[in-house]
């Protein structure tokens, strides 16, 4: 009898772990859905089952994924090359994050009336972080074009949040 090394759980539930906290909005089973999707897709179609269903009078063609016999080490690894491929565009996303960038920022909230007193090296690390998380969803060239057309008294409630980071 084969017995699978116990401490393969640990590592799989962190690299699932790390992997949805860059997609908060997807509920688990999505999360493992789509990552078996692509599993799929990338091992040539690997657990891909067809089936027909018919609806009334019309059959179509449908499929899911069924992964059951999948090894755990071929999962964990990857599992462990997806997660690099995020990591990857994290730093690339944080390279786009300079000082010249942070500097911008903070000249556009001095202009919604934010006193200059209170730009800080803290308050810089805020607006880096405030960029890095929201650069998921734009282009640090977006974000900044989105501060910049931002109503002024907008503007200062982002201050605001961004303060309380």
């Amino acid at each position: 009898m084969k017995v699978r090394d116990p401490k393969r759980i640990p590592r799989i539930l962190t690299l699932l772990f790390k992997i949805w906290e860059q997609q908060p909005d997807l509920r688990f089973n999505q999360l493992v859905q789509n990552l078996q999707a692509i599993y799929s897709q990338q091992n040539n179609n690997y657990g891909k089952r067809d089936f027909y269903e018919k609806d009334g009078e019309i059959t179509y063609q449908n499929y899911y994924i069924d992964l059951f016999y999948l090894e755990d080490d071929q999962w964990e690894q990857f599992l462990r090359d997806y997660w690099s491929e995020i990591e990857e565009e994290l730093q690339e996303r944080e390279k786009q994050i300079t000082p010249e960038v942070i500097e911008e920022v903070v000249q556009l909230f001095i202009e919604a009336g934010m006193n200059e007193t209170e730009v800080s090296d803290s308050l810089k690390e805020r607006i880096r972080l405030f960029l890095k998380k929201e650069s998921k969803w734009l282009t640090i060239d977006a974000l900044l074009i989105a501060i910049k057309t931002l109503p002024l008294e907008e503007r200062k409630e982002l201050i605001e949040k961004i303060k309380r980071i």
